[in-house]
């Protein structure tokens, strides 16, 4: 059909017969709008880079525009009506709606109609005023068949959300908003990212979780991780899936190289663009006018910012240094391998006073799982998810190799795609010594970033230190001027290393081999002229040529018997590092390895034959493991290293005492772990008045110490056998002591001078049998923050123990003695978790003080034969968790617990007495914080009250009573009863349940994460509501009863029906 309206301006041709070039195809009755609002709209629109069809300037000279015109509106994305007091006089206008209508409807969504009401009001566009109606009415002749599709054409665009705008209004807000919208229609912001996807479904949920897009604060998250693992990549997917949800967005690429190459007056305009006209950033001259103009423009705008790559503080606070810059509901996204450009003087950058508070959070970056490594690499490799079976071992030793990290998978599988076996096993191992020249590049940026210092410790850590300890290598590097902790934290910062939670260095593998290929490149092919030497066969060949120089300054043999001449080490003068375990030293040492900080020589043999083994700067020695005695030669030699601060002799099984180490003036670290055979502790030693850390663990035969030990006033810590029996009066002299862990001892007692710890913070005393009451004196560690006194034989508290007004821990768990909670323990101001539970002679009630525990978050008294607990429990403000299994004497709950709003989990499971859960209240919705409900195998139930939200974890048991004498203990063994399975579960379609799903909430496996676990004959069941229940079995005796019909979305209790099944 050829449409011709006399009101269109003809004389331009339409370029819809080329392809898809429109995405906006403007409806307007030109006489009404052209020369006013249509003309700033579209302007508008160009001017944004949106391709907008507007019939007087888009149609070819000299050809017809039906056909055209058809085209243009099949090849266009978005329609934009613009209804006017005249619109449904033009039938072009309402030939060009219903066709409209019709596209969009066969579109699968891809197309989209948005109107605007000019000057007119949505009741006019529905027919229900005489504005439209009666201009359709005179076309009923001319058009009688397309009539009745105008109007439903009419009807069905009026039911969607527009504009609606007034002429004699301003206009330049509504325009920048329709703008605006197309935008984020046309998923004009969204960003490339490559096909080959894996593994990122995830984290990406994980980051979109986190920036919560509900919450009307502003919000900064820091996506950080080594360079290459995909930083940039997932920001561009969450950038990509959460950009509809702003009215404005910018993502800026490769901030670190463009702020070197152009500054940051660039990246400021770059960041602007998006939100004004050319004109208006060309204005900006300077640093500050661009942070007036960023602050003035987008204070008031909802808007999701990435600025990808940051490396340094300056270009954030140039971009995005305060929440209040940007509007309510902003989001701003940094991607960084540096997570300290976060940090402004001591705070998370965004954290300032705004209209809405700022959050901040970090995302780190994880390798990826194996699975999805290989199929990644397969992807490049093979162009398929899994490599073929001829392939399938050499792709998992490279991917091994690799570390999983993404940037490299993706450039060895690209490189190796088409490529011969044999390629394929020279670059595996090519990769087993370096990473890929690009890896190489993009790792090198972070490194280069280091200072001297910095590089030095990281070298140390990729050569010798992964999986290693950290605690001996920061004795050498302090020694050596590197100025560890700030070295380590800049490391840590850059992504470039972790701190396990066993205390051990991790470093990615990439990593890890660029800093052995920056050893490596120090000399390509001489090892012995290379700072570093980790690789054994070198280092031995090294010592055995006696190619030593003064470039090595650390070299690692492993473990060999070999022996070690001074002549082969003469020329190592600046070896700090020396690593022979089990070596053999010969000859005269006289002015050899004077520089030598760190000696590891484990299973050292007793045979000391080396002479003049002098070593002036030694700070650390390990001779662990070995066979010396307290007869070894080498105490001579070593009780002249004045600078010695470690000595490891752990688990050396011929030494009995400690020898002579009164000349060890600078010990801080001693080391005598399992050491299994030593009695006696040297008298010398109360002369290590620098000694911290004194590590007796393991020393089975040990059983006092000397009275010196009460000299050592800097000793920190102490970790005592098992088999001590006794503590010296003097043990209270250790004012430095922080930390004091006597578990499983067969000590009996603890001297009164224990109260002059003033600095202890964690007592352990937990499984120390054989102590049967605690000292007064107790009460005078002031400084004790967590206590532990489980599985003692304790038959009391002394009542001193309310003067530790620093305790925030106190455990006294499976103490069958105690039988009361002293009315003191309300004195502990502070106190944050007590745990009784398991106490099972603790009876009557808890004294009322529990209730001045204002600070309280965890009470656990299951357990015990405790027959109530006070209403001043509800004076627990800030609990979190309360557990009170198993209390066989408590029979009601006190109304004051319904009424914890902080309340988060409620375990009172197996309380088979307790009636309260009859005289539950009709809601407990006050528990607004309440997540975990357990009521298992109490009696009653039959209907629970309205639950609150955020509920996701529910335990209900239903017993029929019966049994001995109706006795409801009874009735749970005598019928067999066990508990239930939900086999399914269905999401209920409501928004509560989207809402939940957005937290993170999941309904597939109810028994973790939402849902009730029922026993016995249960005639009533309370829906959680976000949860919907389609199979419940009960089990009972040898019937089967199956609850099988579809429970709705309810939040009151309601009844289902039953069936049985045999």
């Amino acid at each position: 059909m050829a449409f011709e309206d006399p009101t269109m301006e003809k004389g331009t041709t339409s370029r819809a017969s080329s392809g898809p070039s429109y995405e906006v195809f403007l409806s307007f009755r030109g006489p009404d709008t052209r020369h006013g609002f249509t003309d700033c709209l579209y302007h508008g629109m160009t001017s944004a880079g949106i391709l907008v069809f507007r019939d007087d300037e888009s149609l070819r000279v000299g050809e017809r525009i039906g056909g055209e015109l058809l085209q243009a509106i099949e090849k266009s994305k978005i329609y934009i009506p613009i209804f006017s007091t005249n619109y449904a006089s033009s039938h072009w206008c309402l030939h060009e709606l219903t066709y409209m209508v019709e596209c969009t409807s066969k579109s699968n969504d891809s197309k989209e109609i948005l109107p605007i009401f000019f000057n007119v009001e949505p009741a006019d566009v529905k027919l229900k005023t005489k504005l439209y109606s009666q201009a359709l009415s005179k076309y009923e002749k001319q058009f009688s068949t397309e009539v009745e599709s105008w109007e439903k054409s009419l009807i069905e665009v009026d039911e969607i959300k527009g504009w609606n705008l007034k002429k004699d209004e301003g206009q330049g807000d509504p325009i920048q908003s329709v703008i605006q919208t197309v935008l984020v229609k046309l998923n004009v912001r969204f960003k490339n990212v490559t096909e080959h996807l894996v593994g990122v479904d995830d984290r990406v949920h994980s980051i979109i979780r986190m920036l919560d897009v509900e919450y009307d604060g502003v919000q900064f998250l820091g996506i950080h991780g080594i360079g290459g693992i995909s930083k940039t990549t997932l920001a561009k997917v969450v950038y990509n899936q959460l950009s509809s949800h702003f009215e404005g967005c910018n993502f800026l690429s490769d901030i670190r190289e463009s702020s070197q190459r152009r500054g940051p007056v660039y990246l400021q305009k770059q960041l602007l663009s998006k939100f004004l006209d050319s004109r208006s950033v060309d204005q900006i001259h300077d640093v500050d006018d661009g942070t007036n103009v960023i602050k003035r423009v987008l204070c008031k705008r909802k808007v999701l910012i990435v600025l990808d790559d940051v490396d340094d503080k300056e270009q954030l606070k140039s971009l995005a240094e305060k929440g209040n810059w940007f509007g309510s509901g902003s989001r701003i996204i940094v991607t960084t391998r540096n997570r300290s450009v976060l940090m402004a003087e001591g705070e998370v950058i965004g954290e300032v006073l705004a209209k809405k508070p700022t959050k901040t959070s970090t995302y780190e970056v994880q390798e990826m799982e194996f699975e999805h490594a290989l199929m990644l690499f397969s992807r490049h490799a093979f162009r398929r998810d899994s490599p073929p079976y001829h392939y399938a071992s050499l792709s998992k030793n490279v991917v091994s190799t690799l570390g999983k990290l993404p940037l490299a998978l993706e450039v060895t599988g690209s490189f190796l795609s088409g490529k011969s076996k044999a390629l394929w096993v020279d670059t595996c191992k090519k990769l087993q010594k370096a990473p890929p020249m690009e890896v190489q590049r993009t790792l090198m940026i972070t490194y280069e970033r280091l200072d001297d210092a910095q590089k030095q410790v990281f070298l140390d850590i990729a050569c010798f230190f992964v999986n290693k300890n950290r605690t001996y290598p920061f004795y050498m590097w302090d020694e050596c001027g590197y100025y560890p902790h700030n070295a380590i934290e800049a490391l840590f910062l850059m992504s470039l290393i972790k701190i396990k939670d066993d205390n051990t260095f991790w470093m990615h593998d990439q990593v890890r081999d660029l800093g052995r290929e920056i050893v490596h490149q120090e000399n390509f092919k001489n090892p012995c002229k290379r700072s570093r030497v980790w690789n054994h066969e070198e280092a031995l060949n090294i010592l055995k040529r006696k190619e030593g120089s003064e470039e090595i300054e650390a070299l690692s043999l492993g473990y060999r018997g070999d022996v070690v001449t001074q002549d082969e080490v003469a020329n190592l003068r600046n070896l700090r590092f020396f690593e022979g375990n089990g070596v053999f030293l010969a000859g005269d040492f006289n002015n050899l390895l004077s520089r030598l900080t760190w000696l590891s020589w484990r299973c050292c043999p007793y045979e000391f034959v080396a002479t003049n083994f002098h070593l002036p700067n030694l700070v650390i020695l390990d001779v662990s493991c070995s066979d010396i005695s307290e007869k070894w030669i080498g105490w001579n030699h070593i009780r002249a290293t004045s600078k010695l601060k470690v000595l490891d002799l752990s688990y050396c099984n011929y030494l009995m005492r400690t020898p002579d180490l009164s000349m060890l003036v600078s010990l801080e670290r001693l080391i005598l772990e399992g050491c299994c055979n030593l009695v006696e502790i040297d008298a010398s030693i109360g002369k290590l008045e620098h000694l911290t850390d004194l590590n007796l663990k393991g020393c089975d035969s040990l059983e006092k110490l000397p009275e010196e030990i009460g000299c050592l006033q800097a000793l920190i810590e102490i970790v005592m056998p098992n088999t001590l029996r006794r503590l010296p009066e003097t043990f209270g002299n250790l004012r430095s002591l922080l930390t004091f862990d006597m578990s499983h001892s067969r000590i009996s007692k603890l001297p009164c001078s224990i109260g002059g710890l003033v600095k202890l913070r964690r007592l352990n005393l937990s499984e120390c049998t054989k102590i049967k009451e605690l000292p007064d004196s107790i009460g005078e560690l002031q400084s004790l923050v967590e206590l532990d006194l489980s599985s003692t034989s304790l038959d009391h508290l002394p009542d001193s123990i309310g003067n530790l007004k620093q305790l925030k821990v106190l455990r006294i768990n499976r103490i069958r003695g105690i039988t009361r909670l002293p009315s003191a323990i309300g004195l502990m101001e502070i106190l944050e978790e007590l745990d009784a539970s398991g106490c099972g002679n603790l009876t009557g009630e808890i004294p009322e003080e529990i209730g001045s525990l204002s600070c309280l978050r965890i009470l656990d008294l299951s357990s015990t034969k405790i027959s109530g607990l006070p209403n001043s429990i509800g004076k627990l403000k800030q609990l979190k968790v309360l557990r009170i299994n198993n209390l066989v004497g408590i029979t009601r709950l006190p109304s004051a617990i319904w009424l914890m709003e902080k309340l988060e989990e409620l375990h009172a499971s197996r309380c088979y007495f307790m009636r309260g859960i009859y005289e539950l209240p009709t809601t407990v919705s006050g528990l607004s914080n309440l997540q975990i409900l357990n009521l298992e195998s109490c009696p009653g139930g039959e209907q629970l009250p309205e639950l609150p939200p955020n509920l996701f974890d529910v335990g209900i048991s239903w017993y029929i009573l019966g049994g001995v004498g109706g006795h409801p203990y009874a009735a749970v063994h005598e019928k067999d009863v066990r508990l239930t399975e939900i086999e399914k579960a269905k999401e209920a379609q409501s928004r509560r349940m989207s809402k939940a799903k957005e937290r993170g909430r999941s309904t597939g496996n109810l028994r973790r994460s939402g849902g009730f676990t029922i026993a016995g004959g249960c005639p009533t069941v309370t829906v959680i509501e976000d949860v919907v229940i389609t199979d419940i079995r009960c089990f009972l005796d040898s019937t089967t009863l199956r609850i099988f019909e579809l429970v709705t979305l309810n939040p009151t209790p309601m009844k289902v029906r039953q069936g049985f099944e045999s």
